[in-house]
């Protein structure tokens, strides 16, 4: 009996990687060109690009004579495009990141003609577990992968993917690869005994394991195409000659959209995986590569944060009162970061990790203008008082809650009060500078002195807040009595905590609980001869820990906040040479920040540490109190549960796998233990933890690691090859770290386990409070503001209230104005997998509920009723008519 290939016509093109952003756009012209050719001529008869819309967007763009007939292929499906915009990474690119590419995706490839539905990530490193929930909301049912599935969880190459609400996509896995015979095919070779793939495995063996793994009886799957490739002419007469000259396999060409159909109609023991995709069997997934580049990572995750939790939220509160929601901003913004954040993000050559860094902070700026420039126009907009200096607060996510605001306000004396209409509001002043706003002089004598004014520090806890809304506060010139922050030299304290210095490091006093945490926190430096894509461990390795105990601390006090300050050094090797001779040449200086803020149930830990050494981690340790077999990490929409010590650690390398399945994992917003004390961290940058010490009890939190390369071979964690090329190392100087390297995350004690309590606290720690003085002191504080702006035609009120969902701790995704309608959705969920959590009223003016999908298409569920274990719902908010 023939075995049957089914030939998939197609090319894997990466936006960015040891090339150039305009190295790729030459040569994708190039082959471009020379594709619409092969159409036009018969030589080709269909394409499949890559799941992905960027590289035919920009060509599109450079060669606008193309766009007709570019329509009428994919029109008629010979050329395929799409769902997504861009290959993302799958475990480190939050909801909204993974909803934009694939609307964006979506969006651009209908208006060339057709969508495809099959959700194409060839190269990303593993598959997050909510994939399911979200790819269905886009009428997504079936997934192509390569990487992520090893012989542990049983599958065969077909199987369906369940999500926890039940949502199940059908997975197909090129665990052969998406290239294995691409090469020999083309060079007509396939057939001889020494036919191999990119690893220099026999093409042979690798389809005798397609068979085995198979669920479709001598089917599989021969793709033809590889990274960077053009597509290949005549491959119909190919085929043809192929099977004229053999009898042992038959080659048919086909698509991705008609070979779903042969697996749905001829596959049999078709199993189901409920939970995320993550093995280092076959292919390699650089479970160590979140921590690459922590800066440019740190950079991505507040772009995301200030996206979902506050612009998109800002510019629908908005647009309800007039100021129209700019969907091409949005679009512009999202589409600019969704381009850094590909499957290899910030793991590559330095020439290329500052293109990504540079484009990443152009979307954040442009996130950051929008913002601005939105609460200028409420400024200008609104009625002021004659002698009051306004500011204008913007809480952007839908609890109801106080919140603490760090802010800079400027004022005409050094004395002042802030007022809420009529009630003096209390806060702490930090620090005061008298500054002159007139024209500078030489000579100090010339200086205008009616142009002095004051600019201060404060921190002011805001009245309660019901949702998404914004209060005007006015700043007056009286303020007799201001409160200013006291040093204090013992510890920091709140409702929950008491924290202080000892001789044994940092102690965290729980007050609730009556536990106290000894030794609670310390930094962990080790050596590191790993490369961009992965951590390694030296085997000469030196572990150097600092338990803070003899740092120097000092306390401050305020109402609203207590804090601490660590200063320390720690000595360490200046790199492996140093490390395997036990010498301490080079230091490590750090700056720490401890937090409390009233009524927050999170330690507030942020700073700085500056590395002048090289080839080397440096982590974070937060202490545990009993064994650990699992960890509980926050996905996109839902909690995934990970082993800590996983069994495949002990047959790796005896069964040769690609990498070690090692137990250090991405996080993307919140990481639990389960002990006697609850401990959860919350991180606003940092992208990669482990389980580590005696029954990996403790948390490490991977603050940087230090390298110089891009690709060595034959690493302890990743035996073999180099990743990237297989015969080149590119030097990465910049990687080695030697600056200020920051960090920012949190901590948080419970006695009970919910995880949707522990949602909320990481969305208010995630977001922040934003505002605005309307102020002509100072306009290089936000350079937007030198822009002469007209108000609106119309006066807004001076507070305004949105959408609440009170204080429920339903999750909140984001709220966003429909792309489709004069509308809004509010993207909500249960970040529980085992209960279902009430959804409450929507706290909303003149507005009718339904409920979409992620394109826009209504369904028949309750907006209001429970939310379902794990479900993701957007609720529309339909605005009527008064």
């Amino acid at each position: 009996m023939k075995k049957i290939a089914h030939c998939i016509h197609h090319t894997h093109w990466d936006l960015i990687w040891y090339f150039s952003v305009q190295d790729a756009t030459v040569q994708f012209s190039y082959n471009m060109k020379e594709m619409l050719d092969g159409f036009r001529t018969g030589r080709i008869t269909n394409f499949f690009l890559d799941g992905q819309t960027v590289p035919i967007n920009e060509y599109i763009t450079l060669h606008p004579e193309d766009e007709d007939y570019i329509k009428e292929l994919v029109s008629e499906k010979k050329l395929v495009i799409g769902p997504f915009q861009s290959q993302l990474d799958c475990f480190i690119c939050n909801g909204e990141s993974v909803v934009n590419n694939l609307r964006l995706g979506i969006k651009k490839a209908k208006e060339l003609g057709n969508a495809s539905k099959v959700a194409y990530l060839p190269d990303s490193f593993g598959h997050s577990y909510d994939f399911p929930k979200i790819f269905n909301q886009f009428g997504i049912k079936d997934f192509v992968i390569t990487r992520g599935v090893g012989d542990h969880y049983g599958l065969g190459s077909e199987f369906y993917m369940e999500s926890n609400d039940g949502s199940q996509i059908l997975v197909y896995t090129m665990i052969a690869g998406y290239g294995y015979g691409c090469y020999p095919f083309k060079n007509k070779t396939l057939f001889d005994e020494n036919a191999t793939d990119y690893n220099k495995i026999s093409v042979h063996s690798l389809i005798d394991r397609l068979l085995d793994y198979s669920t479709i009886e001598n089917e599989f799957v021969f793709p033809l195409g590889f990274d960077q490739n053009p597509a290949m002419l005549d491959i119909p007469k190919r085929i043809a000659e192929y099977n004229s000259q053999q009898d042992e396999i038959e080659f048919k060409q086909t698509t991705w959209e008609d070979f779903f159909k042969t697996i749905r109609e001829k596959g049999k023991d078709i199993k189901t995986h409920k939970d995320e995709l993550f093995s280092t069997q076959y292919h390699r997934v650089h479970k160590s590569i979140f921590s690459a580049r922590a800066d440019i990572k740190a950079l991505q995750d507040m772009c995301e944060r200030l996206l979902t939790y506050e612009l998109q939220p800002l510019m629908a509160m908005l647009d309800s009162l007039g100021i129209e929601y700019d969907h091409g901003l949005i679009d512009k913004t999202w589409d600019t970061l969704l381009k850094c954040q590909t499957h290899s993000s910030a793991t590559l050559t330095d020439e290329t990790n500052d293109y990504i860094e540079r484009e990443t902070k152009n979307a954040l700026q442009l996130a950051q203008s929008s913002m601005i420039y939105l609460m200028k126009i409420v400024a200008l907009s609104t009625d002021n008082g004659q002698n009051e200096i306004p500011i204008y607060i913007f809480n952007t996510v839908p609890y109801e809650v106080k919140r603490i605001q760090k802010m800079k306000v400027f004022s005409r004396t050094p004395n002042f009060s802030i007022y809420s209409e009529d009630k003096k509001l209390s806060f702490t002043v930090v620090n005061t500078v008298k500054k002159n706003c007139g024209v500078l002089r030489k000579n100090i004598d010339l200086i205008d002195d009616s142009k002095f004014y004051y600019e201060s520090d404060i921190i002011l806890e805001t009245e309660e807040l019901p949702g998404i809304c914004y209060r005007k506060y006015s700043v007056v010139d009286e303020g007799i009595g201001m409160k200013l922050v006291q040093n204090y030299d013992r510890f920091i304290e709140n409702k929950y905590y008491k924290i202080h210095l000892n001789e044994n490091g940092l102690c965290i006093e729980d007050k609730l609980l009556s536990k106290k945490i000894e030794k609670s926190l310390w930094i962990e430096e080790s050596g590191d001869e790993g490369d961009s894509f992965d951590y390694s461990y030296p085997n000469y390795d030196l572990k150097i820990t600092d338990d803070l105990s003899v740092s120097k601390a000092t306390y401050h006090v305020s109402d609203e906040i207590q804090w601490m300050e660590i200063n320390g050094n720690l000595e360490i090797p200046y790199d492996l040479n140093s490390r395997k001779l036990k010498k301490l040449d080079s230091k490590l200086e750090y700056v720490i920040k401890i937090e409390l803020y009233k009524d927050s149930k999170i330690i507030h830990v942020s700073g700085h540490i500056k590395n002048e050494a090289e080839q080397h981690r440096v982590r974070f340790v937060i202490k545990g109190d009993k064994k650990q077999d699992y960890s509980y990490a926050g996905t996109q929409y839902g909690i995934v549960k990970r082993e800590t010590n996983p069994k495949e650690l002990e047959v790796w390398k005896e069964e040769n796998w690609f990498e070690e399945p090692s137990p250090t994992f991405p996080i993307l917003n919140h990481v639990t233990r389960v002990g006697d004390i609850i401990t959860t961290l919350y991180t606003r940058g940092l992208k990669e933890y482990e389980f580590v010490n005696e029954g990996n009890k403790d948390i490490a939190l991977t603050v940087f690691r230090s390298y110089g390369a891009m690709g060595y071979p034959d690493l302890n964690r990743r035996p073999g090859r180099p990743s990237g090329l297989d015969y080149m190392i590119f030097e990465t100087p910049k990687c080695q770290m030697k600056k200020e390297n920051t960090f920012d995350f949190g901590i948080s004690y419970f006695d009970q386990l919910d995880f949707n309590q522990i949602n909320k606290e990481y969305v208010l720690f995630a977001s922040d409070l934003v505002y605005y003085q309307k102020q002509d002191f100072d306009k290089s504080l936000n350079p937007i503001s030198y822009f002469p702006t007209n108000s609106l035609d119309k006066v807004l009120p001076s507070k305004y209230d949105f959408v609440s969902l009170g204080t429920s701790n339903v999750g909140f995704g984001s709220l966003v104005k429909a792309d489709n309608s004069d509308s809004y959705i509010l993207r909500v969920y249960n970040n529980d997998d085992q209960n279902e959590i009430e959804m409450p009223l929507i706290h909303l003016d003149s507005h009718a509920l339904s409920t979409i999908d992620l394109e826009e298409n209504k369904t028949d569920k309750n907006p209001l009723s429970p939310l379902n274990k794990g479900e993701l719902r957007n609720i529309q908010l339909i605005k009527e008519a008064k």
